[in-house]
């Protein structure tokens, strides 16, 4: 079985960058484009990350693909106030297209002007509020896996 995650991250290039080079994965200095990776783990089911930044452009290419998504994510600096600024519209964007969106946020790299987190509460259309991860990238991916298969196993048990 395939996992396919949609991240879309508010930071700059260079700090998406710095954030997949600590798990070894190659990240293209280019905003415009949408990039996949495949994700090592273990078990049979295999994870399927689809990295972009907040661009225009890789945004417009998006639009298509994020309804296949079995989650989506919006990838934050937790101490960078541009990053937890532009959450809020990643968010909106992704409610368009896909209702299952959780918050990630990353403190790597660190930052030499570093500011207190501007992160609101985010709530679905139900009223419910969206899931925060505030651990490394790899744990909050299996908190995605391990949440979405037991929703799936429930939805799938009657």
């Amino acid at each position: 079985m395939e996992f396919h995650i949609f991240v879309l991250s508010t930071m700059s290039v260079e700090m998406t960058q710095a954030n997949l080079n600590k798990y070894n994965k190659t990240f293209i200095l280019d905003d415009s484009i949408i990039q996949k990776f495949n994700w090592e783990r273990d078990g049979e089911i295999s994870v399927c990350l689809w990295v972009i930044s907040q661009h225009p452009a890789s945004m417009e290419l998006s639009k298509n693909l994020m309804q296949f998504m079995d989650a989506c994510c919006v990838w934050y600096h937790d101490k960078s106030a541009l990053s937890c600024v532009k959450v809020r519209e990643g968010v909106n964007f992704i409610e368009k297209h896909n209702d299952n969106i959780w918050l990630m946020s990353t403190t790597i790299p660190s930052i030499r002007i570093s500011h207190k987190s501007r992160i609101e509460r985010c709530f679905d259309s139900n009223g419910f509020e969206r899931p925060y991860l505030y651990t490394t990238l790899d744990t909050s991916i299996e908190k995605i896996l391990e949440t979405e298969l037991k929703v799936q196993k429930n939805l799938y048990s009657f």
